[in-house]
């Protein structure tokens, strides 16, 4: 009896939540699954005509009719860069999560906790044009070039601009989970693997990495779904040539009217991204990320 009563009550905390993420998140999804199916209709929209149309033309037998429609290319460059912002943040993020947990006064550690939590105060909309401002052929990264007297550079509509973005805006989300992990780590196996002879170089490989790796798990998988979905740092900081997955969904759902086919390529690239992250992340046993 007693059981089944806390059973009952379980289920009733868990409604709310469970009811929220149903109708935001379960149920726009397989919509997104069903439009992929359907028919388009002109001026946007669909018809309920079942068709593979949209999927014939994402797995068309001529290779090169993926390249030349961007399918394949922005598919590629999409998780390329997510894959290298998340290496960029782990190495940033991991010797300031040492230095934050190392801080003795609670004072110090707190006052860098939200240094590293300001950001999200803003949005990201807001902080994106601060970096376009800073990049621009007349912002101040170029005055300070022509100080030095250097030649101004391009660094809008670049690569190496969207690339920044993308750290930029998802370091936050690498340090918070490293500087867990750090915090929570034992000093005291660190101290034995120097004792027992291990180089500098032996004792962060096989001592310390092993012990934040839950955390550096979380924080990879955070910055790497937030990064490859990214909408407006691409926009902003990016051109034509540097579109990811989101700015291509949004032509095709936007422009071209194509919603069934912008549907099939949300739902691959879903369906890839979680094999993806399952593959990587997802055989950890569940204590180890706790």
């Amino acid at each position: 009896m007693a059981d089944a009563t806390r059973s009952r009550r379980r289920r009733l905390l868990l409604a709310p939540g469970l009811t929220w993420i149903s109708l935001l998140y379960v149920v726009p999804g397989l919509l997104i699954v069903v439009y992929s199916f359907l028919t388009p209709q002109l001026g946007g929209g669909v018809t309920w005509d079942p068709t593979l149309d949209a999927y014939r033309e994402l797995f068309s037998s001529n290779p090169r009719a993926a390249f030349y429609n961007n399918y394949l290319t922005v598919f590629i460059r999409s998780v390329a860069w997510a894959a290298i912002a998340t290496v960029v943040c782990a190495v940033l993020a991991l010797p300031l999560a040492v230095f934050i947990a190392a801080r003795r006064s609670t004072v110090a550690k707190t006052a860098l906790i939200v240094a590293v939590m300001i950001p999200f105060w803003t949005s990201m909309l807001v902080r994106t044009y601060a970096i376009r401002f800073l990049l621009a052929n007349t912002g101040p990264v170029n005055e300070l070039l022509q100080t030095l007297g250097l030649e101004p550079q391009t660094f809008l509509n670049t690569r190496f601009a969207v690339l920044l973005g993308l750290v930029y805006t998802a370091l936050p989300f690498m340090i918070l989970p490293l500087y867990a992990a750090v915090e929570r780590s034992d000093r005291a196996q660190l101290e034995a693997g120097r004792d027992l002879g291990a180089t500098p170089v032996q004792v962060f490989v096989k001592v310390f990495v092993p012990m934040v790796r839950p955390g550096l798990t979380v924080g990879a998988t955070m910055v790497f779904v937030l990064s490859v979905s990214q909408y407006i740092v691409p926009a902003l900081l990016g051109g034509s040539k540097t579109n990811m997955i989101a700015n291509f969904l949004d032509l095709q759902f936007g422009e071209a009217f194509d919603w069934p086919l912008g549907a099939a390529i949300a739902t691959l690239f879903s369906l890839v991204t979680i094999l993806a992250l399952y593959v990587a992340f997802g055989r950890n046993d569940e204590a180890d990320l706790l």
